[in-house]
């Protein structure tokens, strides 16, 4: 990159396919982007969008039948290639390359002490004494804390809360020193209090230890404001800014200063069955901006500037997407025979008022 450092995390052309009785199921299909040196990164989409099948094929977690394509790059070096020599680079995930996964109560052993799983991993990876591995276990339990550590060292992870058990999974992915941790869902199944003490934590020890962070989440209010970039992703693909199902996830956010009992607004229409993709666009059927070449063509991925880009024929806030809207409007549907009012937004999405909806 010139005049410019490159970046710790480089991606490209990802994709992930799964063979499956029914059919190939293409879980990523084409996923690119760049994570800096302590920089934070949203991923946002809904179930099955490919989110967590992303992050895992980063931590090199897939099953052997996975298929995977494209190139991942880490401070200079294949992951790809490294993942083949997994026996000689077994000091590199879960050091340089740590993830909190969702569920703290699978992911932790049920029948061990917090204390002796986070000190496993510094006694494997760094080569710590048992007893210098334990006083460091407890002081990440303290660093990310949980009241009276020492105690907690020689306690079960069901003796424990959801909160202080997401905090002990924390601890250890911390425990040595990564340089870029990736959070899938780390929030969930928590209350509301607790979601945000948790990831104000995630933020302070980013910033403190200086560490890149991909968040993964499929809610867009647990990145809003706590990520330098949030990429958003819908059947294995990423949607930017001026993607139009971008646009649509953004509308379909409730508005504090709407009426009283004014209907949310859906996104018509479900995603596409990933064992038989479709041609063009796998977001043309729910589409108000649908056109006959988004339906026979993938889209290409065009730069929109400041290191955005956008897979679609007719991004938002371009002259395309106003003439392909004003055309689907002015017919009554889209290409793929989405129904659109005479405003361009999708029959069945349309709100007149508090409780009323066309």
């Amino acid at each position: 990159m010139t005049g410019r450092q490159a970046p710790l995390l480089s991606v490209r052309d990802l994709k992930v396919v799964f063979p499956t009785p029914i059919g190939m199921v293409h879980a990523v299909d084409g996923v690119s982007f760049d994570l800096e040196a302590g920089q934070s990164m949203g991923i946002v989409g809904e179930s099955g969008s490919g989110k967590t099948v992303t992050a895992k094929t980063l931590m090199n977690l897939l099953p052997s039948y996975a298929l995977v394509d494209g190139s991942v790059t880490f401070d200079g070096r294949d992951l790809r290639s490294l993942a083949a020599q997994r026996k000689t680079e077994k000091h590199l995930w879960g050091v340089e390359i740590s993830m909190v996964f969702q569920d703290p109560m699978t992911s932790l052993n049920p029948v061990k002490k917090v204390g002796e799983q986070i000190a496993e991993s510094l006694r494997y990876h760094l080569g710590q004494t048992r007893t210098a591995a334990r006083r460091q276990a407890g002081d990440l339990l303290e660093q990310v804390g949980i009241p009276e550590p020492g105690r907690r060292l020689d306690e079960y992870p069901h003796q424990l809360s959801g909160g202080l058990r997401q905090r002990v999974v924390i601890a250890a992915a911390l425990a040595c020193e990564p340089r870029v941790l990736i959070a899938d869902e780390p929030t969930t199944s928590l209350d509301v209090t607790v979601q945000k003490h948790i990831l104000d934590l995630l933020d302070d020890l980013r910033v403190a230890r200086g560490m890149a962070m991909i968040l993964v989440t499929h809610d867009l209010g647990v990145v809003k404001g706590r990520t330098d970039e949030v990429m958003v992703m819908y059947a294995g693909l990423f949607s930017q800014q001026r993607h139009p199902y971008t646009e649509a996830l953004i509308e379909t956010i409730p508005k504090i200063n709407s009426a009283s009992h004014t209907r949310l607004v859906p996104i018509p229409g479900q995603p596409p069955v990933t064992t038989s993709p479709p041609t063009g666009c796998p977001f043309a059927d729910r589409c108000r901006y649908a056109t006959d070449l988004c339906v026979t063509q993938g889209p290409p991925l065009t730069p929109l500037g400041n290191g955005h880009h956008v897979a679609c024929h007719t991004p938002v806030g371009t002259p395309a997407a106003a003439a392909a809207l004003a055309a689907n409007a002015a017919r009554g549907h889209t290409a793929t025979g989405l129904e659109i009012h005479q405003s361009g937004v999708p029959i069945g999405a349309v709100t007149d008022g508090p409780g009323e909806q066309t």
